[in-house]
């Protein structure tokens, strides 16, 4: 053999090799399918108004929120400046109204956080008022809750206490610990 040659035939047997090893190592790697683009989100709606029906077609509740969207993760319906009405002929004389609020998927819970106020409406007696940073609504049995503070107002007195549960649809109040009041004759 001609000695000018080796330096091409080592040159020659280097590249062999290192496109060899290339070759393996892409295929080791599986290819990437490419995905179609996700939004994330199930729907977005500005100024919504959602409203519940009952099995007999009357109207048992609306939800008033300036923002609501869902994701399509976990199907949770987060609410933005959120007003919890119910239908005077249900005969819960409740309002309820908050920062925000979550309405959990294939459940009958709305979370409310920020700013909680719960008040009654109606003609026969004094308005009462029930402030807290969070209250879980069951909208079938019609029970509000809640294991953190909360103010209660009533004419000129004041109650202060740690957990509530209120019977909406019962007006009926309960105080769970810390109970503690200030009431003006």
């Amino acid at each position: 053999m001609n000695a000018g040659r080796w330096p091409t035939l080592v040159l020659l047997l280097l590249a062999a090799v290192a496109s060899g090893m290339l070759l393996l190592r892409n295929n080791d790697e599986t290819p990437k399918q490419k995905r179609k683009p996700e939004l994330g989100i199930g729907y977005y709606m500005k100024q919504a108004e959602l409203i519940r029906i009952g099995a007999t077609g009357q109207i048992l509740y609306r939800v008033e929120t300036d923002e609501a969207t869902q994701l399509t993760t976990d199907g949770i319906v987060e609410l933005n400046r959120v007003q919890v009405s119910y239908d005077p002929l249900t005969e819960v004389p409740w309002d309820l109204r908050a920062n925000k609020g979550y309405i959990l998927p294939e459940s009958n819970i709305i979370q409310l956080t920020g700013d909680v106020v719960a008040e009654t409406r109606g003609e026969k007696q004094a308005p009462l008022k029930i402030n807290t940073d969070y209250l879980e609504l069951n909208t079938d049995t019609y029970i509000a809750d809640t294991d953190r503070d909360v103010s209660i107002n009533y004419t000129n007195n004041q109650v202060l206490a740690t957990g509530l549960r209120v019977h909406l649809k019962e007006e009926r109040l309960q105080l769970i610990s810390n109970v503690n009041g200030k009431f003006i004759p």
